[in-house]
């Protein structure tokens, strides 16, 4: 098995919020071991296109034709020889941006060749504006891994009381009106990456 990990910064704006929380779970996985490899990647940097419905992943070859004109095929190459998979995706009014949707929409061909996915390691990460609006990313990040057959995997490295499960990164400080300044980051959002990325290395040296 493929010892490549890849992490996703699933916004359209670069070195931004995502881009520090993938960072960070690099960051974790470089503490565990040498060995991994580690394949960042902009979500911005990639053309994908819509899915129009058409249903024709569903008869063999299960092939997309949308994929012969954009970069679907680039991206299949990498996660489908990835041994884990993380994705940051922003809150946008409630749900995840609309370039990861794109990707997770696409990604059907995949699931209907035999789940080509199945049993990769997957961890979601969220950034948000307001603290509590970053569940419903989550949530549909999550579901993209199930439906996918992947395992997902979330923090229980660090404090059980003082630490969450999954990476939420809020631009709101604790007090109503504040928010991060130029340069700040949310520390306790960067930890838990951090321990992510570095029990998704753990888990991957495990299962090889």
């Amino acid at each position: 098995m493929s010892k490549k990990i890849t992490l996703i910064v699933g916004s359209p704006r670069k070195n931004r919020s995502c881009n520090y929380l993938i960072d960070c779970a690099i960051d974790g996985i470089k503490s565990v071991s040498e060995e991994l490899e580690i394949n960042k990647l902009q979500i911005s940097d990639y053309s994908i296109t819509p899915c129009n419905g058409c249903d024709q992943c569903l008869r063999p070859p299960n092939d997309c034709p949308l994929a012969e004109n954009d970069d679907t095929k680039k991206l299949e190459e990498t996660l489908l020889n990835s041994a884990a998979l993380l994705i940051a995706a922003p809150n946008y009014f409630g749900s995840m941006s609309s370039q990861v949707k794109v990707l997770i929409d696409r990604s059907r061909p995949w699931k209907m060749k035999g789940y080509l996915l199945k049993d990769v390691i997957f961890a979601p990460l969220a950034s948000t504006g307001l603290r509590g609006y970053g569940e419903g990313v989550i949530s549909g990040l999550i579901n993209f891994a199930l439906i996918q057959g992947m395992i997902v995997v979330g923090n229980n490295l660090g404090s059980p009381v003082l630490e969450g499960n999954i990476p939420i990164n809020s631009l709101q400080k604790f007090t109503l009106k504040e928010f991060m300044g130029k340069g700040e980051v949310d520390e306790l959002a960067g930890t838990i990456a951090r321990d992510v990325g570095k029990r998704v290395g753990e888990l991957v040296l495990k299962i090889l």
